[in-house]
């Protein structure tokens, strides 16, 4: 047979590295990547070329629709005690979705339908389909999705200050000084190569992380905070930015609001203030202030780490956005890119939330009384409060879980909670779709199988906001994987027919950039152009700049920024009503050396997990040899101070002990982490690598998640510790 190139997109992770795919009687050659792609330039990393072993090698994986073999709701026979003990049997597609629409149904009508949760993980497809089945369902939202930690908390306060529902990332090509912030670009590869560009053109390039990462020795000025002080340094370098006159006064008096409460806000954050805070020297936070404020224009890429996951979210978010927008390079050329069609993905025309006030009293969420900000925002059930309900049916029951790309037993904080829920005899029905089985997929009453980005035609979110590139198949899905388009759909269909009009995915794709970018196209019409704009009045690939003074921005067309006023908002009025200071200001995380010096004697390291590797995405793929052998064993970043203080040597099995609990690891003894700190990378290891030889650490062993608390949360949107909470180590395995 002759070798077929398709070009398509790798949705590995969120980098969308433009590839071709080259096969041959349904099995991937190589894989490629696209010179012609205006994001990545060419560029594929190990992940995604290692589609080849995923799609090829089906050892393992997860290829038709199977159900415990004791569970039979249609006959009464659930018999929970027996998750993860009995058997599978293979089943039909057409009998998977009867069961569970038939459970859904049932469950609506006899408890309401918040009874039922769909969770979703990383979306990598699924975020638009998963909001309208909720709809379809009586549900008005995400159900649980881990948005209180993962991007929303960042997103949120760029949506109060800036009025950019996006994570208002850098035009760092046309930028003169480059701010990674809690960022390491090297692991999107190609963008790297972007910044290498700039610094050898003259660009300044400043890191901040508390990790000596990859860019870090490349950086004019790295600072290598405490963690959870982020908010801290935002204030300290708007300090010296006003006091020194660096910003511009005809911008801040046409743009922004709050000016005068700001700077007098910020008045007292002296860089020595900030410095001892965070452990960091005052004349490294000068320097970087002097850069920002006198080599423009300034982009900035913001990680996970600085506002998302501490308890101190949002008010670390709104520091870093109140300093965009003071030095005011927003939506400029080389500045704070605002994309404006990130927002599409939760619209209603495909979420059917019908722009009804997610705040509204009457709309229960768990956890929504504890975390209102949430409730009316990251419209989600709270993990904590939705697994204490499963386990207690309190404040209301809990009889199904749906997780779709979701992997609860690595997914959410407080792991031995989150077990003890999705082990609890009150689930009536444990369905997960994946690609493996996975910790929780081995405990479930239904498996549903799952195609990966080469094996389908869909996708989730517009490259860099303001652009569609092509995408197509390039090889049919082994045994009955499905989409999970295909899967919304369909289900969708069962539940509420109205509700999902397409024949297939395809159908829905076009559909989509029809209704939102006026693309009246065929499928084979879409596939002749690389790349398609999708700001108003671009050309493929343009940017569009100062879309506020074009009215590009706000619904009502008049210039300006979508906030309340207008404007760049220093005083927020709206944050206010959720009990918020309406100004950015400093707090102290939750758990944490200073917050809570007692429990610090026992645990005097501070932990932080999540720190992200080349080859895996999320706790995905370590079971793939073309990725693990990158990282055969789990470990964690240890200072060499602290090494020597807690009797640990380089390379050995330790022991990492929380209040939560505690895993084990391989010291990796380095100064790449900070003095007091300990990083534990986000996979876990949960998966064994039979073609290497190396053992699965399940969802117990070596999961970070297993040392972070649920409780106490950020007060209003309940993010939670995951890069600021304490914990110790000690050498050796333990009993694990």
């Amino acid at each position: 047979m002759t070798v077929k190139k398709t070009r398509t997109q790798c949705t590995t992770c969120h980098a969308r590295c433009g590839v071709f795919v080259y096969s041959e009687d349904g099995k991937i050659l190589r894989i490629e990547g696209d010179p012609d792609n205006p994001k990545s330039h060419g560029v594929c990393c190990s992940s995604g070329m290692s589609e080849r072993e995923i799609h090829n090698n089906t050892e393992g994986r997860v290829l038709y629709p199977m159900k415990r073999i004791d569970w039979n709701p249609d006959k009464g026979e659930r018999n929970p005690q027996n998750r993860g003990k009995s058997e599978f049997v293979r089943i039909s597609w057409d009998e998977a979705l009867g069961l569970i629409a038939d459970e859904c149904l049932r469950i609506k009508d006899e408890y309401g339908p918040e009874a039922i949760i769909t969770g979703q993980g990383t979306g990598r497809t699924s975020n638009h389909w998963h909001c309208r089945l909720n709809s379809s369902l009586g549900l008005e939202g995400w159900s649980l999705v881990p948005t209180h930690v993962c991007l929303m908390p960042h997103m949120l306060p760029n949506a109060f200050t800036l009025g950019v529902y996006s994570p208002a990332d850098g035009d760092l090509a046309n930028s003169s000084t480059i701010v990674l912030w809690g960022e390491n670009p090297a692991m999107e590869r190609a963008i790297t190569r972007t910044i290498f560009d700039r610094q050898r053109q003259g660009a300044k390039l400043v890191v901040i992380d508390t990790r000596f990462q990859d860019m870090s020795k490349h950086a004019d000025v790295f600072l290598q905070p405490r963690p959870g002080t982020d908010a801290a340094i935002a204030l300290a370098l708007m300090h010296e930015i006003i006091e020194h006159g660096w910003y511009d006064r005809e911008w801040i008096d046409a743009w922004t609001y709050g000016f005068d409460e700001l700077a007098e806000r910020v008045r007292d954050w002296t860089p020595e203030r900030a410095a001892e805070v965070a452990q960091v020297d005052a004349d490294d936070i000068r320097a970087i202030a002097e850069l920002l404020g006198t080599n423009g224009p300034v982009g900035m890429k913001i990680g996970l780490g600085p506002g998302c996951m501490h308890t101190n979210a949002i008010q670390n978010g709104r520091a870093v956005a109140c300093l965009q927008g003071l030095l005011g390079w927003v939506d400029q050329k080389g500045g704070i890119s605002v994309p404006v069609s990130f927002s599409v993905m939760l619209d209603d025309r495909i979420t059917l939330w019908d722009d009804k006030d997610p705040g509204r009293p009457e709309l229960f969420t768990f956890g929504g009384e504890e975390h209102p900000l949430y409730k009316s925002f990251g419209r989600s059930n709270d993990p904590h409060a939705t697994f204490e309900a499963i386990i207690t049916q309190e404040p209301r029951p809990v009889r199904a879980y749906i997780a779709i790309a979701n992997d609860p037993l690595l997914c959410y904080e407080n792991t031995n909670l989150t077990y003890e829920a999705m082990t609890s005899p009150n689930l009536d029905m444990l369905a997960v779709k994946d690609f493996y089985f996975s910790p929780t997929a081995k405990i479930a009453d239904l498996v549903l199988p799952s195609s990966d980005w080469a094996e389908r035609c869909t996708y989730d979110e517009e490259i860099d906001g303001n652009m569609i590139l092509t995408f197509d198949q390039a090889v049919e899905a082994p045994g009955e994987c499905k989409d999970d388009w295909w899967f919304f759909l369909h289900l969708g269909k069962l539940i509420k027919e109205e509700d999902w009009p397409w024949e297939d995915e395809k159908d829905m794709v076009l559909w989509r950039l029809r209704e939102f970018y006026g693309f009246d196209l065929t499928w084979d019409e879409f596939q002749s152009e690389t790349v398609r704009s999708t700001e108003p009045g671009g050309e493929a690939g343009e940017v569009v700049y100062e879309k506020y003074k074009k009215g590009l921005m706000r619904p009502d067309g008049r210039p300006g920024f979508p906030t309340p006023t207008g404007r760049i908002e220093f005083w927020c009025d709206a944050l206010a009503s959720f009990g918020y200071d309406p100004l950015p200001d400093y707090v102290e995380p939750l758990e944490s050396l200073v917050s809570q010096p007692e429990l610090a004697e026992e645990y005097p390291l501070t932990v932080i997990t999540g720190h992200r590797l080349y080859s895996f995405f999320h706790s995905a793929w370590t079971n793939i040899p073309a990725q693990r052998k990158l990282y055969p064993e789990p470990f964690a970043l240890v200072h060499p101070d602290d090494a020597q203080a807690f009797g640990v040597t380089d390379g050995e099995w330790i022991t990492i002990s929380s209040p939560r609990g505690k895993i084990i690891s391989k010291a990796r003894v380095t100064r790449e982490i900070k003095k007091g700190v300990v990083a534990v990378p986000r996979p876990g290891w949960r998966d064994e690598c039979p073609e290497l030889g190396l053992p699965g650490y399940g969802w117990n062993k070596a999961n970070g998640n297993i040392l972070v608390p649920s409780t106490p949360a950020e007060p209003g949107y309940g993010a939670t510790a995951m890069r600021s909470s304490l914990c110790k180590i000690e050498s050796g395995r333990g009993d694990l």
